[in-house]
């Protein structure tokens, strides 16, 4: 009976490509499961690594940045640093394929490259000049630029709203033809994350740099922030060069040939995946080694090469990497880390001030939704700060106890709205029903239900008005079920998804009272409170006295319902006519108009007539660039005047 030579089991690649099929799984899934959300982004470290320099740039995370991708980005780091690039040797997916591609193309006996000495290294750059375009908008933005280009995260969204076509585009084809006929080209010269890990081999000089920053700092000294990219990077660079021709760098494991027993056969080089000439060192502490052991699996000779020269740890890398995503897992769902973490009042408001914690809030969900909440909250008065954590959407707000108490807190996250699902007539008789729903809160809730009623026939309006719980208040016909509205809501299975979050409505909301309303109302009275009023002054209105103000009505027959896009007809006529200097519009009692204002002897009614009413209207962005768009209003002209 034979024996298991477990020399011959190649772990690395039955443990990379049993990650592969198991990513590949959960992709399918995403595809054909609505209800199912695997969150890719948590599979690379390297999107916690950028969330942790926006972190200590600005005090926010990135996108849905959260505690586990922070883990496993230092978990990353804690194995080069300690061991050597684990994630990129036996995890990464992209290197998995990229390996595959490669002996793919040696089985079609495709031709093979290596580059010279001198053009490998100047290729190298190209990873550095990726990896500081990366960090430097990231850091800019707040968003993971890395989403843009990423081979892997365009692939498994389907080249979602996040990717950039052209991009990613480039990136996939450069990493399916170089790794068919250059050996690792995209692992050794275009991937950020394989720059940085080569980056944290050297750990101790960005110590000494981290060290020469906190002094600069504490000496108040300025140092601009591109300015320190681009050194990072260059000395990142600089280290991977010198440690192709040196083997500098530091690592508690090591592959070791043993030159007494070494028969030079050359079969360790041959098999290298990174291509390293592992029979003319005695330690191999090149760069791109990851430790895949590799060379020690096809050694004649069980003692000529192995890890720390025990041929027993060949095996200790994949435990290792075991072990450190195992904990990384554990670490990371126990860890709660704000996205965006703000605090503006006072010392003596902060002092007093107390922390309303509120979980459920399903509109907090990235950084640019995190943004707009804490904004929203600067503007109340005795709020003194607020942290979010998109992950489980919760909120935190810090309140001024002298000012205010608990439920004025929770009133203030509160906004309501308004929705008109069909438009009714201005003679039409219109009833009055308040549902009183539990666990309805933000406006994704507002989004479910506005999607759960729009099918049922005879509702035209609703409106949500803060109270515990929330009262949404249904503007119907007269002779509507009312039975059917509380069915619907409560047994419904509406599925809201994003790239980075998913929500179901199953079992989500629960009516608790109903309550009809005595009074009833006309039709042309509910468009009336459903109307979006707007008004502003541009174009330099102050300078102006009343008396040189002149305006002309103009009725609105046709307007975007749910939406307020006002604004876009007022960068239309402001740019147009600078001596047009500003616009209400409202429900006037013959219905909507809006008023426009402009200065006497500088621009005529006629004028402003023809600019409104154009089909097809221009908008100019605050760059310069400008673009045509169909008018979302349509207007009546005035009597008198001819359209």
């Amino acid at each position: 009976m034979k024996h298991l030579n477990f020399k011959n089991i190649n772990i690395r690649r039955t443990g990379q490509w049993i990650m592969l099929i198991v990513l590949i799984i959960f992709w399918i899934r995403t595809i054909f499961d609505k209800n199912f959300l695997f969150d890719f982004e948590a599979c690379c470290p390297f999107g916690g690594l950028q969330s942790i320099a926006t972190y200590v740039v600005s005090g926010a995370m990135a996108c849905t940045m959260g505690g586990m991708q922070i883990v496993m980005g230092g978990m990353l780091a804690l194995s080069v640093i300690l061991v050597s690039k684990l994630f990129c040797g036996y995890v990464c997916p992209i290197g998995t394929i990229s390996e595959g591609l490669g002996r793919l193309g040696k089985r079609l006996k495709l031709p093979s490259y290596d580059l010279g000495s001198i053009a490998d290294m100047a290729m190298r750059s190209l990873k550095y000049i990726l990896l500081f375009i990366t960090f430097y908008f990231t850091i800019k933005s707040n968003d993971l630029f890395c989403k843009k280009f990423d081979p892997f995260f365009a692939t498994v969204t389907l080249f979602g709203t996040d990717v950039s076509a052209w991009m990613s585009g480039l990136a996939i084809l450069l990493l399916v033809v170089g790794a068919i006929f250059l050996r690792q080209f995209w692992c050794r010269y275009l991937c950020p994350l394989g720059a940085i890990s080569t980056a944290f081999k050297y750990f101790y000089v960005f110590v000494v740099f981290a060290g020469i920053l906190i002094v600069l700092k504490q000496a108040e000294v300025k140092v601009n922030l591109t300015l320190i990219l681009v050194l990072l990077t260059v000395i990142a660079y600089a280290l991977e060069l010198i440690g192709i021709k040196k083997d500098t760098g530091f690592q508690l494991l090591k592959i070791r040939r043993d030159e007494d027993l070494c028969i030079d056969c050359g079969i360790c080089d041959n098999k290298c995946p990174q291509g390293i000439k592992v029979s003319v060192v005695k330690e191999v502490n090149h760069p791109d080694c990851n430790l895949c052991a590799e060379c020690v699996g096809v050694c004649p000779d069980d003692q000529a090469i192995a890890i720390n020269g025990k041929t027993k740890f060949r095996w200790l890398p994949i435990l290792i990497t075991v072990g450190l995503i195992m904990a990384g897992l554990i670490l990371g769902a126990n860890l709660s880390v704000p996205t965006l973490d703000e605090k503006w009042g006072d010392d003596e408001s902060l002092e007093r001030s107390a922390v309303y914690e509120m979980a459920g809030i399903k509109n907090v969900k990235c950084y640019g939704s995190s943004r707009t909440f804490v904004d929203k909250m600067k503007k109340v008065p005795g709020i003194t700060g607020a942290s979010t954590f998109v992950k489980d959407h919760r909120v935190l707000v810090m309140y001024d106890t002298s000012i205010m108490n608990e439920a004025q807190v929770r009133k203030s996250l509160f906004t309501p709205k308004f929705l008109d699902i069909t438009i009714p007539e201005n003679e039409s008789e219109v009833f009055i029903t308040d549902f009183y729903i539990e666990n309805f809160f933000d406006e994704l809730d507002v989004v479910f239900v506005a999607n759960l009623v729009k099918d049922i026939p005879g509702i035209y309006s609703f409106e949500t008005i803060y109270g515990k719980p929330v009262k949404v208040r249904f503007y119907t016909e007269p002779d509507l079920n009312i039975d059917t509205i509380k069915q619907v809501i409560e047994n419904s299975n509406l599925i809201y998804s994003t790239e980075d979050v998913s929500f179901s409505s199953k079992d989500l909301f629960k009516v608790k009272d109903i309550v009809l309303n005595d009074t009833t109302m006309s039709g042309k009275y509910l468009k009336s409170l459903s109307f979006p009023s707007f008004q502003r002054a541009f174009n330099g209105r102050s300078q102006y006295t009343n008396d040189q103000l002149a305006n002309v009505v103009v009725p609105i027959s046709s307007y975007p319902r749910n939406t307020q896009l006002m604004p876009y007809i007022i960068n239309h006529l402001g740019k147009a006519d600078p001596y047009i200097v500003g616009l209400i519009s409202q429900y006037g009692k013959d219905g909507p108009i809006a008023v426009v204002f402009y200065v006497k002897g500088k621009t005529t009614e006629e004028r402003i007539l023809e600019l409104i009413s154009m089909e097809e209207i221009t908008i100019t962005y605050d760059n310069g660039v400008q673009e045509k768009m169909n008018n979302p209003y349509e207007f009546k002209m005035p009597e008198g005047q001819k359209n």
